[in-house]
């Protein structure tokens, strides 16, 4: 019979101990409620870079907020996260009223995250692979923002990846789409890695 190598409980009691990505990001994915782990590490990394430039949200976004399905934004935040734009989809009247409201504002189209340059919301979509279909969808939140006459001018949309098709970036030139790139080390989120991720949200 096979005999385990002494080291092995060791190994794995390790990997117990650190757990696995979702539970280490779990403050961050309360969050990001949009954003999976990859998308977490992304976006950490497009903050530090970047989120100096942006100033806290503006008065009249803050008033509006509430109104909006999963926006709850605070005085002084930067940015605005799990806001649902859009109508969503009635089940019908055969379901239990909060049901039905649930239903629907679960079927809105969902932004990763929202912040203003000025008057200009920012909506930004995040994925670990981007390609055509994050382009799309990013352009459908962009025309559902101007349909619904949410508040502030005509939005912009940034695309954050970590790895972008190539051949997509012919329609990202012919949106106007920004699109940035951020690297990221993945491997952080084996279980086997020992690198604190829990970070400070």
């Amino acid at each position: 019979m096979a005999t385990v190598p002494a080291m092995l409980p060791s190994a794995v009691g390790e990997v117990e101990t650190m757990g696995s990505p979702a539970r280490r990001l779990e403050s961050a994915r309360a969050k990001y409620p949009a954003l999976g782990p990859p998308e977490i590490l992304i976006w950490r990394e497009w903050l530090r870079l970047h989120e100096a430039e942006y100033a806290p949200l503006p008065d009249f976004w803050l008033a509006a907020a509430p109104t909006l399905t999963g926006s709850t934004p605070q005085p002084g935040d930067i940015f605005d996260y799990n806001v649902r734009i859009g109508q969503g989809r009635d089940p019908g009247a055969g379901f239990d009223e909060s049901v039905r409201q649930q239903w629907i504002a679960r079927t809105k189209f969902r932004i990763d995250a929202l912040g203003f340059d000025g008057q200009t919301p920012v909506i930004f979509e995040v994925d670990r692979n981007a390609s055509s279909p994050q382009v799309g969808q990013l352009l459908s939140y962009l025309a559902t923002w101007r349909a619904s006459k949410l508040p502030g001018t005509d939005p912009r949309g940034v695309l954050i990846t970590a790895n972008f098709n190539a051949n997509a970036m012919h329609l990202v030139r012919e949106t106007g789409i920004q699109l940035v790139t951020v690297p990221v080390d993945f491997r952080v989120l084996s279980p086997y890695s020992n690198v604190d991720i829990t970070g400070t949200e």
